[in-house]
């Protein structure tokens, strides 16, 4: 399927951005790329073009994969994507388009085909009454990425605690077409500018299109999130880092059954894919790189080695990590802030469990027994497939062999990766061991997918 990307050459939206539309030929499918630049003017300096370009190639990459569905590819999920998009130096973006290509296709699980050609005209449009593109603020000495998960609080917290003098920038990002991270963001940021004042900046971008597309898989919603947060990092400075906080059992998301080996494993985080990215920046002439600090914990070891428990304590129930968070359907309570079932949500039941907190009420609570591994409903798969990787009790060498399956790695990382899984299954035992009903238990000990 080939996408083409237009830009008007004169006229700009509300939000200090070009207009640019989308089209999908052969679909018939348009959207109109709906940014908040004025954010980013508000709040950065204009940082050098190599970040631009990469932010709008994240943003169109993003915009392509929420418009074009799943269901149109042959196998109703694998899709074919070429696009053209222009750059300001696209002879430099040409040369490094294979190994951007791998790295999108590999997180999203399609076959993206990018090229690049000349930008002529400016992408950023500021309003003539804007007397100045920046807004002087203290430098901060990092910018981390803050999505409203406990992740990402977690790692804001300890930014904060191990940096005591300096001012630290969060980015967040949400989509005007998905209620709940927008608020969940500024709820969270708003705790900690009442606990660290002044320290905590925070740059908060909408980005979406215009119809907002109907696919809700979201596979790239990182590459976007990284683009935003490198355009924040550049504007800083050559030697800023961007912080991506996810615990690794996550981030390295082993398949649970050899049917999720493949897209079906999301990889938001993932070692290969942060590494593959972090190359193609060093060959655009981006310095500044993408960096998770919780690459060897459980997110279990990241709420308990947390650098300031207390405020954690106080404030860890107004973030989200649900992966479902906005299809309640068929949650049996439906206030709840998580549904209980994704394994988001039971990684992070199991962590707060390991330190005593876990307290909150869920769509459906799965130590209860309100999500039957014995159903053939599609809401219990994540636990089914659990389940089955639980009760084969894998060796090291087993759970290696899963995560390679699932994208290349450092062999010589490959050991604690291992580990990092095999302590976070660990965890999950613990919290059905602890809480769960003894059919529930059974179940889940002797279920093989």
């Amino acid at each position: 399927m080939i996408v083409t990307v237009s830009i008007n050459p004169q006229e700009s939206t509300k939000n200090e951005f070009a207009i640019v539309t989308l089209n999908s030929g052969t679909t018939g499918l348009s959207s109109s790329i709906d940014i908040d630049f004025s954010m980013l003017l508000d709040k950065c300096d204009l940082p050098p073009k190599p970040s631009i370009d990469f932010l709008f190639i994240s943003t169109v990459v993003y915009c392509i994969d929420k418009l074009v569905p799943r269901s149109l590819s042959i196998d109703n999920w694998t899709r074919q994507l070429q696009v053209e998009i222009p750059v300001s130096n696209p002879e430099l973006w040409n040369q490094n388009a294979d190994s951007f290509n791998s790295a999108i296709s590999f997180l999203t699980g399609d076959l993206w085909k990018i090229s690049y050609r000349n930008l002529d005209c400016s992408l950023i449009r500021p309003k003539r009454n804007r007397y100045g593109l920046f807004i002087k603020e203290t430098m901060p000495i990092t910018i981390s990425l803050f999505s409203g998960g406990l992740d990402s609080l977690i790692g804001a917290i300890d930014l904060l605690e191990s940096n005591p003098a300096a001012t630290i920038k969060f980015v967040g990002h949400y989509d005007p077409a998905v209620g709940g991270p927008k608020s969940d963001q500024k709820n969270l940021i708003d705790e900690l500018r009442g606990h660290y004042r002044d320290r905590v900046k925070f740059v908060q971008v909408r980005a979406g299109q215009t119809p907002s597309g109907d696919e809700v898989s979201f596979r790239s919603r990182s590459i976007l999130f990284i683009g935003l947060g490198i355009y924040v990092a550049s504007t800083a400075g050559e030697n800023i880092n961007l912080i991506m906080p996810e615990n690794g059992n996550i981030a390295l998301n082993v398949p649970l059954t050899p049917s999720r080996r493949g897209s079906c494993s999301t990889r938001t985080a993932h070692p290969f894919f942060l590494t593959s990215i972090n190359h193609v920046l060093q060959r655009v002439g981006i310095a500044n790189r993408v960096l998770n600090p919780f690459e060897f914990k459980t997110k279990g070891e990241c709420v308990e080695q947390c650098q300031n428990r207390e405020l954690l304590e106080n404030i860890f129930n107004l973030s989200v990590s649900c992966a479902k968070a906005h299809h309640r359907k068929t949650w049996i309570r439906r206030s709840a802030r998580q549904c209980g079932r994704c394994m988001p949500c039971i990684y992070r039941r199991a962590a707060l469990n390991k330190v005593g907190l876990d307290t909150e009420v869920y769509g459906r609570d799965i130590c209860s027994g309100e999500v039957d591994l014995d159903s053939s409903k599609g809401l219990v798969d994540d636990f089914r497939a659990y389940a089955s990787l639980m009760s084969k009790n894998p060796t090291g060498k087993e759970i290696s062999d899963l995560l390679l399956a699932n994208g290349n790695l450092d062999i010589s990382k490959l050991p604690d990766y291992g580990n990092v899984v095999f302590r976070a299954l660990d965890e999950v035992r613990s919290l059905l061991r602890d809480k769960a009903t003894h059919r529930v238990q059974r179940q889940a000990s002797t279920y093989r997918n």
